[in-house]
């Protein structure tokens, strides 16, 4: 069976295509956080594995009071970047981002930057947040 489908030039049509970007949204309650693994590679070599659960939260302008919003990690993009002395997890999700820097001193490493950012059209709010300081050490091989 051989199917041909002619085109007559003059008669084609084109249809906008209507994408819409979802913004996440905030709930007045914690909720149970999913958990993800994100990984960075360089090549075949892991430098950052990270098994977590993400949950922004957030001071809500209209409502007073904190919202939250749980990282769906089957709705995520992991990139990053392996270095010698510093390794970076870069995490985005439709209205933001969370990002994270690893410093390796001696035998031991920690996160020294976490960055966050997100976008809420519903408030027609951008929130970012930023913390340096060392956090979460522990020796190289543990969690």
């Amino acid at each position: 069976v051989t199917n041909t489908t002619t085109v007559h030039p003059g008669n084609q049509t084109t249809v906008p295509s209507t994408t819409t970007t979802v913004r996440p949204t905030l709930t007045p309650q914690p909720s149970p956080i999913p958990t993800g693994t994100y990984i960075v590679r360089n090549g075949s070599m892991t430098c950052v594995r990270a098994v977590m659960g993400l949950q922004l939260m957030a001071q809500s302008i209209q409502k007073k009071w904190m919202e939250y919003m749980n990282i769906n990690p089957n709705m995520t993009q992991t990139s990053g970047s392996c270095g010698t002395l510093q390794s970076t997890l870069n995490i985005t999700f439709s209205g933001g981002f969370i990002n994270f820097v690893f410093v390796k001193n001696a035998r031991t490493y920690h996160v020294s930057t976490i960055e966050a950012s997100l976008q809420l059209s519903s408030e027609g709010m951008l929130y970012y947040a930023a913390i340096h300081e060392q956090l979460f050490t522990t020796k190289l091989g543990n969690s």
